[in-house]
């Protein structure tokens, strides 16, 4: 099986994948719409992990690890506890922490129903984050900075009574300049120690400011005016997919289980037969093919297709095995059997033969609607002995073509068709007429087109391409074969892009 194949099982189920798809989106539509709307606000903090310079790896190991410290107290219980107290949450929105790959930058993701409390969040969390990198190295001891500057403070008063000491040994004593160059000395080393300290206390200071400024804001949240979630276009989008993919997965389960016909070929094989003629699909205002019964539809293509099938069965009859009457059936209800037996009947007609229908449907007739007549009489009536023939066959309004139409609904009408008396009727009728066209009820929900088939001529099946399924067209076949009953082929309907309606199309336009 190639392509083509299953491309027309595809065809053939179409609205089995439109009404799948229509459903899966009205799901997902409305269930994007009954979904609380989020909003999400994010702010980005920017983590001084290094100095500028080469970087060994020992930087890179401590850039990461200083990164994943701040990720994971941004999203601790206590922090995320902090942040509710000081917004006065009762419930704590969803907070992401993550880290944006190659760069110095935390993001805080904050999603909430409130698109005000997102913002706040997401700010807040960033100057917690803030405030808890400045007591990330204090501890609960003196800071190097407070160490160095008691110590520079009893370096400094130290320096100061060694100066005293020396302005007061040379106002003291001028001359002894062993006391004097000693006092000097003495301060000298003050003041070295004084200055050494106060680098030290400025080093200190400075590393410790740029400590407490390792992690700033950057980018403040902005308030969110549209929700993140849920995405109405995405889901749509997924909702398309998800429903093409089941209708076509629907389809092949369904064809799996039980498959229909969609290929000429394939109702050949089925019935082994001959299709004798492909009735093509038309749409008509108000109606769609040929199934739908109403009218004889009179379209050049449609009309055309009959007036070949009357002509072949007008060659089958010429051989040595005449038929006058034909049974017109099909495997189930719905394969346009009545309107294709209807058409026929005009085209015969129009040919110059007499020809009479024969509505046999007793229990849901169609061809008094199709031909508008009244239908109180009527074949029911011609086997109850309640008309006579003359008073229940009626002209038609096309040249050479008569209708008896069912007559009212009967309680047995296998029964009926299966007398002695519907033999009769059917021998008298086909003395008086070139053709007899019987239109019988589908063989496979009732018997009735099983009562008559041995005491006709020939039979017609009928089926419809991609409606049909194999099995039931094979019983029907299988069901008429064991009775020894003469089928000359089948007639199929609603045939699509058949080459005989292009050409027509073309010729008639």
């Amino acid at each position: 099986m190639d392509i083509k194949y299953y491309l027309t099982i595809l065809w053939g189920n179409k609205w089995i994948i439109v009404t799948t798809l229509v459903v899966t989106l009205i799901v997902v539509t409305l269930g994007t719409l009954l979904i609380t709307p989020i909003y999400s606000a994010t702010s980005t903090l920017r983590v001084a992990t290094a100095s500028t310079g080469s970087l060994s790896s020992a930087d890179y190991a401590y850039a990461e690890r200083l990164m994943n410290t701040y990720t994971k107290i941004a999203s601790s219980g206590p922090v995320l506890q902090e942040l509710a107290n000081k917004l006065n949450l009762q419930t704590i929105p969803e907070v992401k922490v993550s880290t944006i790959s190659s760069t110095e930058l935390i993001q805080i993701l904050v999603k909430s129903p409130d698109p005000i409390i997102a913002q706040n969040a997401a700010n807040t969390l960033a100057e917690i984050l803030i405030e808890q990198s400045q007591k990330l190295y204090a501890g609960g001891v003196k800071s190097t900075t407070e160490i160095l500057a008691e110590q520079l403070s009893m370096a400094e008063s130290d320096l100061n009574q060694a100066r005293a000491d020396y302005e007061a040994s040379v106002a003291k004593s001028p001359a002894d300049t062993e006391a004097i160059s000693k006092a000097s000395m003495i301060a000298d080393l003050k003041e070295k120690t004084y200055e050494t300290l106060l680098d030290q206390y400025e080093a200190a200071r400075v590393k410790e400011a740029i400590r407490a400024n390792t992690i700033t804001l950057i980018d403040p949240a902005v308030l969110p005016l549209k929700p993140s979630q849920p995405q109405l276009l995405m889901n749509i989008t997924l909702g398309v997919i998800i429903g093409l993919v089941l209708g076509v997965g629907l389809v092949f389960l369904i064809e799996n289980l039980n498959p229909r016909l969609y290929t000429l070929d394939q109702i050949e094989a089925v019935t082994e037969l001959d299709v004798i003629e492909k009735i093509p699909s038309i749409k008509t205002k108000g109606f769609t093919g040929l199934f739908k019964k109403k009218v004889p539809l009179n379209r050049p293509a449609f009309k055309s297709s009959f007036q070949k099938l009357q002509t072949k069965i007008a060659q089958i009859n010429s051989g040595g095995h005449p038929m006058k009457s034909l049974l017109f059936t099909s495997a189930v209800p719905g394969e346009g059997k009545s309107t294709i037996v209807a058409n026929l009947a005009i085209a015969i007609g129009r040919a110059g033969q007499n020809v009479l229908l024969v509505d046999c449907d007793m229990r849901l007739p169609t061809q008094h609607k199709i031909f508008n007549l009244p239908n109180a009489q009527g074949l029911s009536t011609l086997l109850t002995h309640q008309a006579r023939l003359m008073d229940v066959i009626k002209k038609n309004r096309n040249p050479n073509t008569w209708i008896l139409t069912s007559g009212s609904v009967v309680p047995n009408p296998m029964e009926l068709l299966a007398s002695a008396q519907m033999k009769s009727v059917l021998e008298q009728l086909t003395q008086n007429f070139d053709y007899v066209l019987l239109d019988t009820p589908a063989l496979l929900p009732v018997g009735d087109a099983m009562a008559l088939a041995t005491i006709v001529d020939g039979i017609v099946l009928v089926t419809r391409q991609f409606y049909c399924k194999e099995d039931d067209l094979r019983e029907t076949h299988k069901a008429l074969a064991d009775l020894n009953t003469r089928i000359i082929g089948v007639v199929v309907n609603d045939v699509k892009h058949s080459r005989s309606y292009n050409y027509t199309k073309y010729k008639y336009s």
